[in-house]
């Protein structure tokens, strides 16, 4: 491994090799354009992999804080220009023509903006210091680099969020296994790749690899194929035995959170389906059940209580149960139901607004709505068709699209029971019947 700490700074020795000296040779000149500008916290969001590893790796050298947006929608910057002081160029600054490259290496304690949605549904910023993501690369390392060991990686997630960022960034870089991940978009792109590839590894979602059915291509030469792996949200139960139908390993299913950091994995077969917690990280239950930890992926040794409810099975292994909040997963993105539900009340149509998960025939998000006096004449007006384009259109500015509601109900008033609220059950119940 590259990477190496002590106390109070890492350091990362990268080789004077192609293409490690030219990214070296990158981030000294984003290091020298930082020098020249006091400004300490900088918005990085980059669909370039490579211009985003540059960026990073130097703000973190420079002690400056990245502030790192899930998606770059109007509303979501609006949100995030609170908290930062500055956005980096979309171009990375010319290379600096010196012989003598600074060693690349900053303090542990620098930090970084991350961003979810809390359980009170407003978006709630998550710092993490470079001590947390490098303690969790050894983590990841010491669990998997046997099974990687040179294995190139590609990827079909974003470098925004915390998964992606440690799997496809930090991780790689700093056991010098590739500098950017290969992003595919499609199954043929990703049958494409094994048939040209030595060894690799694919950094996906429960999303990806539902739709990436067809998994024929790489029964040849299989051993090309090292591992895969999974997060944001549990894997159907057809992808794993797909997996193993065709001859290769199940993928390995990453358990854990924005807040905690990776937690634990799994590698599910006909009679493991069960969690593993990663080394070092200690794992318990309180009174409600919900998952308590103590963790060197999170700030300090405070015990860290989850709104995760779990089935303790030993001190090593345990089955989650699911969310004890408001917070679901659609397409592997958390979205807080409580948000969803403020950013349609703030419309003119809109009186109240309740959100509901649904499962059939695939999840997704129902919406029931109350509408206004203005929006009962945009309905009668303009028909269900285009209040229901008009409104996914408001919720955008805010969210992305793949997790915006696909059903909804109007009513004058919303379903409650004897004690004044509307349950779980009565939501799912309007949508029982065809549109």
């Amino acid at each position: 491994m590259w990477l190496k700490s002590d106390t109070t700074n890492w350091f990362l020795n990268l080789p004077k090799t192609a293409p490690w000296h030219g990214f070296d040779v990158d981030v000294q000149a984003a290091r020298q354009w930082l020098k020249a500008r006091s400004e300490q916290r900088w918005l990085l969001f980059d669909g370039d992999s490579y211009r985003f590893t540059v960026w990073f790796f130097a703000l973190l050298a420079e002690n400056r804080q990245p502030v790192m947006p899930q998606n770059n929608h109007s509303e979501t910057l609006r949100l995030v220009s609170t908290v930062i002081d500055a956005e980096l160029p979309r171009q990375l600054p010319q290379a600096v023509q010196s012989s003598e490259l600074e060693p690349l290496s900053g303090r542990l304690a620098t930090t970084l903006t991350l961003f979810t949605s809390g359980s009170s549904g407003e978006p709630q910023a998550i710092r993490k210091s470079a001590r947390q993501l490098f303690n969790e690369v050894q983590t990841l390392e010491s669990t998997f680099g046997e099974t990687l060991l040179d294995a190139e990686v590609i990827t079909t997630i974003s470098h925004q969020h915390i998964y992606g960022l440690l799997f496809t960034v930090i991780w790689p870089v700093c056991v010098g296994r590739c500098l950017v991940a290969q992003r595919v978009e499609y199954l043929e792109q990703w049958q494409q790749h094994h048939q040209q590839a030595n060894a690799y590894c694919i950094v996906s979602s429960p999303a990806h690899l539902e739709r990436f059915d067809d998994l024929t291509h790489m029964q040849h030469h299989p051993a090309r194929l090292r591992a895969v792996f999974s997060s944001g949200g549990p894997l159907a139960d057809q992808v794993p035995q797909r997996f193993i139908g065709a001859g290769l390993a199940a993928p390995f299913e990453i358990y854990g959170s924005t807040e905690t950091g990776g937690i634990g994995w799994r590698q599910r077969s006909a009679t493991t389906t069960a969690f593993r917690r990663f080394t070092d990280v200690e794992i318990g239950v309180n009174n409600e059940h919900c998952l308590q930890l103590r963790s060197p992926h999170l700030p300090d040794d405070t015990l860290f209580t989850t709104t995760d409810k779990v089935e303790l099975l030993s001190a090593d292994e345990f089955n989650v149960l699911g969310r004890a909040d408001r917070i679901v997963k659609i397409a592997e993105k958390r979205v807080s139901l409580a948000e969803l539900e403020r950013f349609c009340e703030a419309h003119p149509w809109i009186d109240k607004a309740k959100s509901c998960q649904l499962y059939q025939p695939r999840t997704t998000l129902g919406l029931v709505l109350v509408l206004t006096a203005a929006g009962q004449q945009q309905l009668a007006q303009e028909g269900r068709l285009d209040m229901r384009r008009k409104i996914r259109e408001h919720l955008q500015q805010r969210f992305d699209k793949v997790v915006l509601p696909r059903k909804f109900r109007y009513v004058d008033t919303l379903p409650c029971n004897a004690s004044g609220k509307t349950t779980l059950a009565m939501l799912q119940q309007l949508f029982e019947a065809s549109e």
